[in-house]
């Protein structure tokens, strides 16, 4: 359907696939394992969490060069 003065979206289907692509894009899960874990503790969970935050944060962007 074409509304006068506005702008034609994408097909549903078009954004939905854009969504995901930038969904994988961003990671949002990445630096975290696959799998079940178990801790002892909620707290020893909360800085194993944050461990992995860090060490995602701190790696570098480009590989280093030789």
């Amino acid at each position: 359907m074409k509304v006068l003065g506005g702008t034609n979206l994408p097909s549903y289907w078009d954004r939905f696939d854009r969504l995901q692509e930038t969904a994988r894009k961003l990671g949002a899960l990445e630096g975290f394992p696959r799998g079940v874990f178990r801790f002892s503790s909620f707290e020893e969970f909360e800085q194993w969490k944050m461990d992995r935050r860090l060490n995602r944060l701190e790696r570098p962007t480009t590989p280093p060069s030789r």
